[in-house]
């Protein structure tokens, strides 16, 4: 369920952070007592009477906080022209930031990056004596630093940023302001993050935390650092260290007997439990559904398999937001606390009292006019619909009050253009089409989501422009447009993509959010693009779709591949050649055949790339994604089981049947040796090995490999060395179990190639990063515990001492810093990491895509590693006879490598599947 307005303060603060925090006002908003739109006439009017500079800046500050940008703005220039006017440099600059920072909230990014090149022209020129106007004028100029790097973070160009905020940093060190210095280093961290540089980050973040623990004497200080890392920390996804550091605000708050503090933490705390909670049940759904208009189908219509740590987190998060709400001395704060512990009760499917909900209408009606009300009004508004869908979650025709709902979109649609607002004007047009949308009413639907998209475009808001797009398909295709459909679909996905360079808007609701209103947009298109036939079959039709369709299908799938990882790790750091998607595939020296099913609500539809085939290939599987899902997740219990046969092989067949046996007469005219897989949602977890046709396994007809996408494939160098750096751990140890034919393994490798070994305590972070980083190693091979997750901190190498999460492994592959520890450069790629003793985490239904994650961020080329956990003497045949393929036969590609090694363990040691198939290669193949 869409929740924006609530966590949109999370993302302006990253880049605003800076001046809520230089001017101690807190990062929750405080209520200011504004005045209707005919006094705000009057008091324009009468501060252009007065002309008084002072009051006009602190006019448009207020205005600025209580979200009236066109008014802040309209003062603020007054009060700048007055002090050029009078020759008052310093305070002019300080008037041009506020409105530097005003014409970036309406969007104008060419008039807030003149004004800040004005203030800096000013600044420069500025000749002072004495040492305190030197001073100011210092301050003045990080200040600016720091609004640069707020507009250069909003335009995507997170580098220029850091470096804004890493010399404001230094300006208020050499001033001794400390404030200043921590808030420009949060800002440095935030930035830093989204490029994917976690230890540098991490470095920052340690300094800032030591000086916040020396300010005792300033508790206010302390409190709303802490609580801002905890909210940075937070919009990265590491929700333990989040919760960890707005405790220690929460403490602190306490100590000072602060109930405003206190609130303000309680209410970050709030939802930092409640993403606890949202991550620890989002492990066990797979693909996005979204039949509604408000998106209420994820946590009403569907009965919630929720487990007890889920429960406990949203009970956590309800009681911290009632008690920010009891605590507050904002009624804006109260109402946002209020409006989330409704969203708690949500995923508790606990229905709040009639009279509660009745006060909280008046409580939101009454709210002063400015954004965050407009948002307000719309959070409620969504919320009394989905409490109406659960409470009669079986009923079809389930029907909200949809008058009142109305009357609130509209009163907010009035405020929102009283405030002059572009933004929030579009948030509530668009919310009031899903009322006609969910009423059926499909002609003033779109119209009105029209209006909201004319909006939404005339500020460039990607994230809010894509959900009027993908509203207005769904619009379109009611009323019969299926061509309209497709491009309203098509320009959706387009924004959606701008949005990998818009770090601002990739936030953690994003993340969270993303199975249910990011994945059903590219899963909605491509069912569009692939209309089943009139004549379905049992098992799978042919169906003449035409060969623009096709390519823009699989050129979706592509994108949605793209997206999930970059989901995964948060921020778009993938790089992603689309052109090679074909030439791939086309140059390469084994025939090979591309397969891509996407599961659908209805059906699973098939794509097929063939080697040197110009057209592509396309077939469709009738059945049911809940069918679907139950087979897959029955396979995987079955191959995971080391006795299962008859059963395993009949489902195995069934999902033959599905995927291969449609296009089996396809690959044999076309002599197709490798396929390869750009596998969705439960495939992930079934390895393509163990298919079974009734006689053979598909492993022993062709080789086989794994990619996220063929546009996240790198090519292969020209020059192959063999040459490996091995680790492993044979001893018990954290709480793991022995492996004791690790050793053997490693030894296995180093009698086929060169290979320099790091074993048992040698098998350090430490070590590990110095050989790495000082040695180009083209083979990374890893032979000691780990685990993949759909979550990022959870996916991880154990080491001797500690673990290397996924974010460190990326880290410590594919960047090295230099001898100054100012510069980072690229290494030589790995050419193949492997990664013989993980698994997939038990009970994580998308736990596979920490697998392709790791294999995309790594750097390396190609991957190898498991699914399950297997015996490691198994393990020690399997890649013994890996790398002695690679080594007698310079030609062989790595697939055909792999697939050696696993039929040699099936013919010669074990026939279940259960040894030789969760073994997979991901990335490049030959």
């Amino acid at each position: 369920m869409v929740r924006t307005w609530t966590f949109r303060l999370k993302a302006f603060l990253l880049v605003l952070l800076g001046l809520f925090f230089s001017l101690g006002i807190d990062m929750i908003p405080a209520n200011s007592q504004i005045t209707s739109s005919s006094e705000h006439t009057n008091l324009v009017q009468q501060t252009e009477l007065t002309a008084n500079p002072e009051q006009l800046l602190q006019q448009g500050k207020n205005f600025y906080q209580s979200g009236k940008f066109p008014l802040a703005a309209k003062l603020l220039t007054q009060a700048a022209n007055i002090y050029q006017s009078q020759g008052d440099i310093l305070n002019q600059v300080l008037a041009l930031n506020y409105l530097s920072l005003t014409q970036q909230k309406q969007g104008n990014s060419t008039q807030a990056t003149e004004i800040v090149k004005n203030s800096f022209n000013l600044l420069n020129g500025l000749k002072l004596n004495s040492d305190p106007a030197k001073k100011i004028k210092l301050a003045l100029t990080a200040l600016t630093l720091n609004t640069q790097g707020n507009l250069q973070l909003n335009q995507g160009n997170a580098e220029e940023a850091i470096e804004s905020w890493k010399q404001a940093a230094k300006i208020y060190g050499e001033v001794n302001d400390e404030v200043g210095k921590i808030r420009s280093q949060i800002n440095e961290i935030a930035a830093l993050q989204s490029l994917g540089f976690y230890r540098r980050s991490q470095k920052i973040f340690d300094q800032i935390q030591q000086n916040l623990h020396k300010k005792q004497n300033k508790p206010e200080i302390q409190i709303a650092g802490l609580r801002s890392l905890g909210d940075v920390k937070r919009a990265n996804g590491d929700l333990e260290d989040s919760q960890e550091l707005l405790e220690q605000s929460l403490g602190v708050a306490r100590k000072l007997g602060s109930p405003e503090q206190e609130s303000a933490t309680l209410l970050s705390l709030g939802n930092t439990e409640f993403f606890l909670g949202r991550r620890s049940q989002l492990r066990n759904t797979v693909n996005g559904d979204n039949p509604s208009p408000f998106n209420c189908g994820g946590i009403t219509k569907k009965p919630q398999t929720k487990n007890s740590k889920a429960i406990n987190y949203y009970r956590k998060s309800a009681k911290s937001y009632q008690k920010s709400a009891s605590k507050s001395t904002s009624k804006l704060s109260e109402v946002q606390a209020k409006l989330n512990y409704l969203r708690a009760l949500l995923e508790l499917q606990q229905q709040p009292k009639a009279e509660e909900l009745r006060s909280l209408q008046t409580e939101v009606d009454s709210l002063n006019p400015s954004p965050s009300a407009v948002y307000a009004k719309v959070n409620f508004a969504q919320s009394l619909v989905c409490f109406a869908e659960q409470e009669n979650p079986n009923q079809e025709n389930t029907q909200p009050d949809l008058e009142n709902i109305a009357r609130l979109l509209t009163k907010a649609m009035k405020q929102a253009k009283e405030l002059g607002d572009a933004r929030s004007i579009s948030y509530a047009l668009g919310n009031i089409a899903r009322v006609y949308e969910y009423n059926k009413q499909w002609e003033i639907a779109r119209e009105y989501t029209e209006s909201a998209l004319s909006f939404a475009q005339s500020i460039n808001a990607s994230d809010i422009k894509y959900q009027w797009e993908w509203q207005l398909g769904r619009i379109l295709l009611k009323q019969g447009d299926s061509q309209g459909a497709i491009k309203a679909y098509t320009l959706a996905i387009e924004s959606l993509q701008s949005l990998r360079s818009d770090l601002i808007a990739l936030n953690l609701d994003t993340q969270f959010d993303f199975r249910d209103e990011v994945e059903p947009v590219y899963r909605q298109l491509v069912s569009l693009l692939l209309q089943p036939s009139t004549s379905s079959k049992d098992i799978s039709s042919v169906k003449e779709i035409s060969q623009k369709n096709l390519k823009q299908a699989r050129d979706v799938i592509e994108a949605l591949q793209l997206a999930q990882i970059d989901n995964f790790f948060q921020d778009a750091c993938s790089i992603a050649e689309p052109k090679r998607i074909d030439q791939i595939v086309d140059n390469g020296k084994i025939p090979t055949a591309v397969i891509y099913p996407i599961i659908l609500p209805d059906r699973i539809e098939i794509i097929v790339k063939l080697s040197r085939v110009k057209e592509l290939r396309h077939y469709t599987t009738n059945q049911p994604q809940t069918e679907v899902e139950y087979t897959l997740n029955l396979l995987r219990q079955k191959l995971q089981q080391r006795y299962t046969f008859r059963d395993r092989e009949q489902i195995s067949q069934e999902v033959y049947n599905w995927l291969i046996e449609p296009i089996e007469k396809d690959l044999q005219k076309n002599q197709i040796k490798n396929l390869v897989f750009v596998l969705d949602g439960l495939l992930r977890n079934i390895p393509m090995a163990a298919l079974y046709d009734g006689e053979h396994y598909l492993i022993e007809k062709y080789s086989l490999a794994l990619a996220p996408g063929l546009q996240l494939v790198a090519p292969s160098q020209e020059n192959k060395k063999l040459q490996a750096l091995t680790g492993g751990i044979t001893e018990p140890h954290q709480g793991f179990r022995a492996l004791p034919h690790v050793a053997k393994e490693l030894e296995k490798i180093q009698s086929k190639i060169p290979s320099q070994k790091l074993l048992n305590d040698s098998f350090t972070n430490k070590s590990i990063e110095k050989q790495v980083t000082s040695v180009s190693y083209p083979i990374f091979h890893l032979a000691t515990h780990g685990k993949f997750s759909s979550q990022v901190e959870d996916t991880f190498i154990l080491t001797w001492d500690g673990k290397i999460d996924a974010k460190e492994l990326k880290e410590v592959l594919q960047t090295r810093e230099e001898s100054q520890g100012k510069r980072f450069r690229k290494l030589n790629p790995i050419e193949l990491l492997v990664l013989s003793a993980c698994e997939t985490a038990t009970g994580d239904k998308r736990a596979a895509l920490g697998l392709a994650g790791i294999a995309v961020r790594s750097g390396a080329r190609s991957t190898v590693a498991s699914l399950w956990r297997v015996d490691d003497e198994s393990t020690s045949i399997l890649m013994g006879e890996f790398y002695r393929q690679l080594a007698k036969n310079p030609n062989i590609s790595k697939a055909e490598a792999l697939s050696e090694a696993q039929k040699l363990v099936f013919l010669e040691h074990r026939k279940h599947p259960y040894f030789w198939a969760p073994y997979v290669l991901v990335g490049n193949w030959f």
